[in-house]
């Protein structure tokens, strides 16, 4: 066995894939902070490959793929690997050193950076002593605590079902089902909950919606950066109703404060507002005692102004004593 790599196919059972490893991914296909956002979608995906090789016992030491497995799982070509390999080491995230051929493969050595290795949450921290070395006549044997003889990474924690996969269990998958798919879904560079939030109303009309989302985590699509046409239409239908709903309390508000006849002043009292054939206009205070021909009237077209204006007390009824 090479000390310096651990060499492993890219196509790996994911159940194979330590808790730790699953989480990077999910950070590295969610631009989940560090300046993962600032990636493309191919510098993820092929920093989501290397991070499925890393030793976590000691994930300083090299990882070692060769270009031909990387351009086979990526479907792309050796030149586009080697690109994107350069614009990861320029941003920071990996180093390499100069390529080796090996039985007609190119094969180089790469280490994820210190901060990588950080925002990727892979760094390993010692564990703290037990408070049994600090017991006087204690045995050799127990000066270490149980904390510290845990595998590193192990949590006995029961598995919680992510918040944006919520519909999911409304529609009456098992966790056991939920879980497989986020495994199928890390696997091929994708996050589950982003599938999920980008197709929610086709996973929802599908009538076998385990078999239609195993359909989506197959598809070569960048789904951090995309919604369906169904999506949309229910965001233009939400947005439509929020919009009616404002208006309708809008008016409802000025019509409150404006009874027939009834007109609105402000503080500096040198303008009127009134309701004139079912709108709203302004008035100088001063054309008041002109005839109605003469006055300048100003139609108001920012009733949600005014509205809040009144729920403010900015406004008030003209000749109160408040004015």
């Amino acid at each position: 066995m090479a000390d310096t790599a651990s060499i492993e196919l890219v196509h790996a059972p994911v159940v194979d894939l330590p808790a730790r490893i699953q989480t990077a991914l999910a950070r590295i296909m969610g631009c989940d902070g560090g300046g993962l956002d600032t990636l493309t979608y191919r510098e993820r995906s092929l920093l989501a490959r290397l991070t499925r090789n890393i030793s976590l016992q000691d994930p300083y030491r090299s990882i070692r793929v060769s270009v031909d497995t990387l351009a086979g799982a990526l479907q792309t070509c050796h030149k586009t690997i080697q690109r994107t390999f350069n614009t990861l080491k320029g941003k920071g995230w990996i180093t390499r050193d100069q390529v080796k051929k090996r039985s007609g493969m190119q094969i180089a050595d790469t280490w994820f950076t210190a901060r990588a290795l950080e925002i990727l949450g892979l760094t390993v921290r010692p564990t703290s002593r037990a408070a049994s070395d600090n017991m006087s006549g204690a045995s050799s044997l127990s000066t270490m605590s149980e904390d510290s003889q845990q595998i590193p990474g192990h949590i006995e924690q029961k598995k919680q079902i992510p918040e944006d996969l919520a519909l999911l269990e409304q529609m009456g998958l098992k966790p056991g089902a939920i879980f497989k798919l986020m495994g199928e879904a890390t696997k091929m560079g994708h996050r589950l909950g982003q599938i999920v939030r980008a197709a929610a109303p086709l996973i929802r009309a599908a009538k076998f919606p385990f078999g239609y989302l195993r359909k989506l985590i197959d598809t070569d699509r960048d789904w951090a950066n995309y919604t369906c046409a169904a999506v949309l239409r229910e965001k233009e239908a939400a947005q439509a109703v929020e919009v009616k709903v404002q208006n309708n309390t809008v008016q409802t508000t000025i019509e409150a404060a404006m009874p027939v006849g009834t007109q609105l002043t402000n503080a500096a009292g040198k303008q009127v507002w009134m309701m004139r054939y079912g709108a709203v206009y302004s008035c100088p205070v001063g054309d008041l005692d002109k005839p109605e021909s003469l006055r300048g009237y100003a139609r108001v077209a920012d009733l949600a102004k005014m509205a809040e204006a009144i729920q403010a007390g900015k406004l008030f009824v003209y000749g109160s004593k408040r004015e």
